[in-house]
Order: structure tokens, then sequence, then C-alpha cells
């Protein structure tokens, strides 16, 4: 076999051609992880999560299901070689609450909901409105405004926000210095296979990820990532303040469009284990989170 393949690479100038398109084809792609945008975009992101969430109490499991979802985008209102301009805001949050006896559901599409219990907390998430400055590579220059005031929320709102941050924290400007939400790849050349790691301080506790290009291919490029993070949160049960410290450990994919850099879509699984503090004793807590993140172009 080794005989043919060498007597077709040096006899046929053709074959030559074509095998080394294979061989950089599937063995020398690389990408640079500069982010392409274009002036007057708007790219809607829909995050959609499903949690279980089991806490000991008395000695009895109390078990919670929380189905959320929020939708949003980003108008690209200026672009340059050196930077983007993006302006973000909130369209829509929904949430379903099974556990302790009660069901909720809420949908911010439907005035009924938004007129009702939990429609005042979530108005004020639907209002909030920034502007980002991000380098050709998705690392944040500069947030308009930096931050916003969390609203007080009342006992019941709390839990259910508290089991549902990944749609709340969408409402949140990113910091200056950090990564974008469009910040995915390292900022040096790489190829299939590459790895690279970050670590940061986020919801109370740091956030260590590593990241290796699992793909590249002429539409795509594949990213498959492990995370171990710690998050710190607070609410509010039977009259008392808790304090809830998880331990969490997330694998996933991020699909990336091969020209522009963007997202696609996101996949994460996440496994979490830790304690509730409160004034009545510690409650071990452990749950199950499934993030689907998928980003597409509107008119």
């Amino acid at each position: 076999m080794g005989i043919i393949f060498n007597y077709f690479y040096e006899t046929n100038s053709d074959y030559r051609f074509f095998y080394t398109l294979y061989f950089f084809h599937c063995f020398g792609a690389k990408t640079t992880g500069k982010l392409l945008f274009e002036q007057g975009q708007t790219l809607e992101i829909t995050l959609q999560s499903k949690t279980t969430i089991s806490q000991q109490a008395m000695g009895q499991a109390i078990d919670f299901n929380v189905d959320a979802s929020g939708t949003h985008a980003y108008k690209v209102t200026n672009t340059t070689e050196d930077n983007h301009t993006l302006n973000h805001t909130v369209k829509r949050i929904t949430f379903s609450f099974d556990g302790m006896g009660q069901k909720q559901s809420f949908d911010s599409d439907k005035p009924k909901d938004l007129n009702g219990q939990f429609g005042k907390p979530i108005k004020e998430m639907l209002d909030k409105k920034y502007d980002m400055i991000i380098d050709p590579a998705g690392n944040v220059k500069m947030a308009m405004p930096e931050s916003f005031t969390s609203a007080q929320a009342d006992s019941r709102m709390a839990i259910i926000t508290s089991m549902m941050k990944e749609v709340v924290d969408i409402v949140q400007p990113p910091q200056k210095g950090k990564a974008s939400f469009f910040k995915v790849l390292p900022g040096n050349e790489a190829g299939k296979g590459d790895a690279w790691t970050t670590s940061y301080i986020a919801n109370g506790g740091k956030v260590d990820a590593a990241y290796v290009i699992g793909d590249i291919n002429d539409s795509t490029i594949v990213v498959d990532f492990a995370e171990n993070s710690v998050t710190v949160t607070k609410a509010e049960m039977m009259g008392s303040e808790t304090t809830t410290t998880m331990n969490n450990k997330s694998t996933g994919k991020i699909i990336l469009d091969r020209v522009t850099g963007i997202m696609r879509e996101k996949t994460i699984n996440t496994e979490s284990n830790g304690n509730t503090e409160a004034s009545f004793g510690t409650l071990p807590v452990t749950s199950k989170t499934t993030t689907v993140i998928t980003v597409k172009p509107v008119q």
C-alpha cells in the first residue's frame, strides 16, 4: 500500500495537489478567535434550563423542579476593526416551579402574569438595557451602565430566582476587562486538539474551566469544556435568611460559526452539592441542571 501511495504521490501532480488540500483541511485548520459582526444585525439568544433540586430537612427529602427560560438580544450598533458596540435588551422570561406542595408558573409575554405576584421584579428585569464595547476577541472594554441594583423581591420570588440564576444573570452587564458572552476562543491562533483554561470570580465564588477544540470543519468550530465552580446565594425561607453554598461540576459543548466566530449553541450539564445555612440548622442540598443556549440572527 505504501509503495502504491508513494508512486502516485511522486508521479501525479494532481494527486499531490488534492492530497495537500486534504492534509491542510483535516490537520491544518486554524482559528484566530476574531469575531465578525455585521453593522445593524441583531443576535437573539435563548437560554433554557431544567433543574431538579433535593433538599434534606428534618430527615425528609424535599424535591423541587424548576424549568426556566430567558430570551435576550444584542444589536450591533457599531463595528470597526478595533471594537464592536452592542446594545443589550431582555425580551422574555418564563419559569415553572413545582415543590413544597406548590406549583407556580410565569410568562412575561402574558399580561395577566405581569400584573400578578411575580410581575413587578420581572418587569424591572425586562426594563434593564445596557450597551457594551468589546474588542475583536470578545473582551469587554466598557459597559454602560456598569451594573444594575438588584430589586428587593419577596421571599417566594427570591427562592425561585435563586434556582434559575442563569436566567436572572442575563440582565447584568459584563465587567470591564472580563470575557463577554461572545468570548469563547483563546486570543492566539488555535487548531483541533489545542486546549486552554480560564479562572475568574462569579456569584460569590471561583470558576475554573478547561476547554479543548474538538473539531474544526467548513462551517463550525466545536469546543468541549469542563468546569468546576462554587456559588453562594442568599434567600429567605420560613422567615429566616439563608445562605446556600454549592460546589458545581459542569461539562458541555459549544458550537461556533467558523466564519464569524459567533456562538450558535452551547449545552451545559451540571451536578451540584452543598448546604443551606439558616437559623434553624444546616440543610444538605443536591441538584442537577441541563442548560441549552441557542443564538440566531434576526431581522
